[in-house]
């Protein structure tokens, strides 16, 4: 019970986390958010440290709990991954469409990017489910390789940047960008241009680090924010 309990808890707090529910700028106590989730300390104890060792949130000794606001250097690494791995996959899938599993990605990824288009009006679309919608095509892309441990790297400190309560959920142009930049991805990868693929995942990643609500990372070589590639 214990074992559910606490994780419970995680998803729920993760869920908070996801819809940018927690305040970045507040500290919070065990007692706090046991009281948001009316459930006992112990539960939430064990959530608070594993979301801790996933970089989302801070455990402040004699102080409290904060979220976990990355810096311009941790936004860089974000990027980075993003390029090296999510590039990676997009590339192979790209090699491997014409394979069953291929196709199988391939639909998974067709059918995101279809529901996204209905969230892409800030006054008409929801924010959680399309923040939610973004993370799944890449979280697909990930697990299009088929490969345990690298679909579970998106929940490792380098993996997705998860802050949507960095993001501007009133930016329509932030979000048509990223649908942009779904489409060129997938259309480079159903035409089997791993190469395209690769540059569509570099152009995402640098949107998402200039999207936040904080100091950006130094520019990398070529990277740019629209989904012009031409």
């Amino acid at each position: 019970m214990t074992t559910l309990l606490r994780d419970e808890a995680y998803e729920r707090l993760s869920n908070l986390l996801d819809e940018g529910a927690l305040p970045s700028d507040a500290t919070l106590s065990l007692s706090s958010l046991a009281e948001l989730l009316d459930m006992s300390r112990t539960p939430i104890r064990d959530a608070v440290q594993r979301l801790s060792d996933e970089g989302r949130l801070e455990v402040l000794p004699s102080r409290g709990i904060r979220v976990h606001v990355p810096s311009a250097d941790e936004l860089l690494h974000h990027y980075h991954f993003s390029c090296a791995i999510e590039g990676y996959c997009a590339a192979e899938l790209a090699r491997s469409r014409a394979t069953p599993a291929g196709e199988r990605a391939i639909g998974r990824l067709e059918g995101l990017h279809a529901e996204l288009a209905a969230h892409l009006d800030p006054a008409a679309g929801d924010f959680t489910r399309y923040f939610a919608l973004d993370r799944s095509f890449h979280q697909a892309l990930l697990e299009s390789l088929d490969d345990a441990y690298i679909s579970s790297l998106a929940r490792t400190r380098m993996g997705f940047i998860g802050h949507p309560e960095l993001q501007r959920p009133e930016d329509g142009a932030l979000r048509m960008g990223v649908f942009a930049c779904h489409a060129e991805i997938l259309d480079a990868i159903k035409t089997g241009d791993a190469k395209r693929a690769f540059e569509g995942i570099r152009t995402h990643a640098r949107l998402m680090v200039e999207s936040t609500r904080i100091a950006h990372p130094p520019a990398s070589g070529g990277a740019h924010a629209g989904c012009d590639t031409g």
